[in-house]
Parts: structure tokens; sequence; C-alpha cells
């Protein structure tokens, strides 16, 4: 293969880790529009899942099967502005899950869980790829540390998602579902 035929394979330059975009979704009780608040989301990632095996033993050996899909937490990095504007919103989402005085928080799992939707651009800021997290909500959200020697320095904090699972819109589920249906599985 000569640097022509991999630059082709590349198509359009190559996707960027820079170019991306989450829209975040509070819930009702958190009382807050995102909007244009979405661009201090700094940081993320695509998705991880894993597919655990599933091992039965056969005279000594090990025979593998494929097992229940896992799906990893998800963490996003984000820019603090001088109103805590998302820092406020996230605050208030986990005391909704466990308030901080009273240990008790929401019940039913449709008023503190929401879809976050992830895309991949392209220079041109043209969607390469989407992915939708279902039903997330968030397990961690990073300290934010104060010193006197940082200078010339913007605060950022981490959220750390878990949620049910994720779909892409590069056609998988449909064609999955195509060969489930084929094969007399769906």
């Amino acid at each position: 293969m000569d640097i022509s035929q991999f630059k082709g394979l590349l198509g359009a330059g190559g996707a960027r880790p820079n170019q991306f975009l989450v829209t975040l979704t509070f819930p009702q009780f958190v009382g807050f529009n995102v909007s244009d608040k979405n661009l201090l989301v700094t940081g993320a990632a695509l998705p991880a899942s894993n597919v655990n095996p599933t091992v039965l033993q056969y005279r000594g050996r090990e025979v593998k099967l494929a097992g229940e899909r896992i799906f990893d937490p998800w963490t996003i990095t984000i820019v603090n502005d001088t109103e805590f504007s998302l820092r406020r919103p996230f605050e208030t989402w986990m005391n909704g899950l466990n308030n901080l005085e009273t240990n008790t928080g929401i019940l039913r799992p449709r008023d503190y869980q929401m879809d976050i939707t992830v895309e991949h651009l392209d220079r041109n800021g043209n969607t390469l790829q989407t992915y939708k997290l279902f039903d997330a909500f968030p397990i961690n959200m990073s300290e934010i540390a104060l010193q006197y020697g940082q200078n010339d320095v913007v605060e950022e904090f981490t959220v750390t998602f878990q949620y049910q699972h994720y779909t892409t819109d590069d056609g998988a589920s449909s064609l999955l579902a195509a060969a489930l249906n084929t094969l007399g599985l769906a």
C-alpha cells in the first residue's frame, strides 16, 4: 500500500476527536434549560460496551459463548463558568437522586433518567455519527480544586453517567433487526 492509498482510506481527512457535540437534557425537577450551555462540554467519548463471555466447562476445557452486554459508565468534561450554569443543575440532579440532608430521593426512574446525544462531527460541523444514550443519570461529579497557584486556568469538572444502553444512527440497529427477522428470532 502506498501513501495515496492510505490517504484515500481516510475519506475526508479522517475523523477528528475535537469535533463533537454533546446534547444534555435535564429532568423536569431540575428546572433548567441548557440550550447553548452544551458548548461548555469540552470533553466526551464515544460510549464503550463489552459482551461478557459465558463460560462452560467441558472435560477440563473452557467453552466460551457470548453472554450479556455491559455498558461502561460514560464521562464528560465541563468548563465551569462564573454562573456555575452546568455545575448547579448537576448538583440539583444528583440531590434529587439522593438528598444530601434527608438521604431520600426520587423513586420513579422516568423522573430522573434522561437521554443524552453525542454527535461526532466533521470539520465542517456535519454529523458523521450519532450516539444516543438512553435513561442516563449522573453517578459521579468530580471536585473542582481551588488553589492560589492556579493562574491562567479555567476550572473544569467531570460528570460520570450510568445508562441502560445506546444506539447509533449508522443503520446497524435496523440491519440487526432485519437479520434477526430473517432468522425468525425477531
